[in-house]
């Protein structure tokens, strides 16, 4: 968290935003990539769905 603050802090949200988005943007269909579960909500919501903690990267 403190890194994010001090990436904004010295290149603005803007460019912030634009590296987040690259970050978390899918590998395999270019969805998003949800930051809680580690799984894309365009191509993987059928694992997202056979998960017994949604909240969790692995089970």
């Amino acid at each position: 968290m403190i890194e994010n603050l001090e990436y904004i802090k010295k290149y603005g949200t803007g460019k912030f935003l634009e590296r987040e988005v690259a970050k978390w943007r899918c590998s395999a269909c270019g969805g998003i990539i949800c930051c809680h579960n580690g799984l894309c909500f365009d191509c993987g919501l059928d694992k997202l769905r056979q998960k017994k903690h949604k909240y969790c990267w692995e089970e």
